[in-house]
């Protein structure tokens, strides 16, 4: 929000994007901003997104790893605008707007304008619509309808059909997209590391995408309203099956702890 990219804000979107080199396929997971683990290395519990908030990149990746026995290698964070930006030069997305998210999507443009200093306009109908940058992130964002179960969902969806764009467009597009939103964001990929990625864009695809925690629970911790994995044993041996394809995995005894 805001064009602010590293501590001092709350990461609410977080993605582990997995790409297999040898057969182009990409697997999403979204690990639910409110999922209640440790945050630091001093043993601090909280939502997930606090990382971010108290030490950056550096602390949210840091969790990430040992929380769930990662080894990340590289990372991005963006803003509303990079996001809104990438999206509109492709060409906007398509997709179906259910009556329900009608109802709210049109006061999170407005809100979504405000804040990225972009141009847009509110939609007219529910159904299938064409959407510019600014309205795919307002849909990204929904989720007073239903949960943030949901919304994450939909951001695979927006990340998915933005994907489907860029294989489509030419290299002069995909080259803009590169140049207006690298400057914008915080990340540890440089541009020799992401043009070669845009140009052999096409042997890329978005296979399987869920969320983390699998299996989960909800409490009340300390007035926040948080996501419990149960276990996060079992729940971390499920994510490398999912990411890896590893079936033989064993957690970490610091995971098990």
């Amino acid at each position: 929000r805001d064009g602010i990219i590293e501590s001092g804000t709350h990461s609410d979107v977080e993605m582990i994007c997995v790409i297999n080199k040898g057969t182009g396929e990409i697997r999403l997971v979204s690990v639910y901003r409110d999922t209640y683990l440790q945050v630091s290395e001093d043993g601090k519990y909280h939502k997930i997104n606090q990382a971010y908030f108290d030490g950056g990149h550096e602390q949210a990746v840091e969790a990430l790893n040992r929380n769930l026995d990662l080894e990340i290698d590289d990372y991005a964070t963006f803003n509303w605008k990079a996001v809104a930006d990438a999206i509109t030069i492709l060409g906007g997305i398509d997709l179906e707007i259910s009556d329900s998210e009608f109802e709210y999507i049109n006061s999170f443009i407005t809100e979504t304008v405000e804040s990225t200093g972009l141009g847009s306009h509110h939609l007219e109908h529910a159904g299938m619509n064409h959407l510019d940058g600014v309205q795919a992130v307002a849909y990204a964002r929904l989720r007073l309808m239903d949960t943030d179960y949901n919304r994450t969902a939909r951001q695979r969806l927006v990340i998915s059909l933005a994907m489907e764009k860029a294989k489509q467009a030419d290299a002069q597009t995909l080259l803009t997209v590169v140049n207006a939103v690298l400057p914008q964001i915080s990340t540890s990929i440089g541009i020799d590391d992401v043009l070669p990625l845009a140009k052999n864009i096409t042997r890329y695809h978005i296979g399987e995408s869920g969320g983390f925690p699998f299996s989960r629970g909800e409490a009340n911790i300390g007035k926040k309203d948080c996501v419990i994995p149960l276990t996060l044993e079992s729940n971390v041996i499920q994510l490398h099956q999912f990411l890896y394809d590893d079936m033989e995995y064993v957690p970490s005894e610091e995971v098990k702890a």
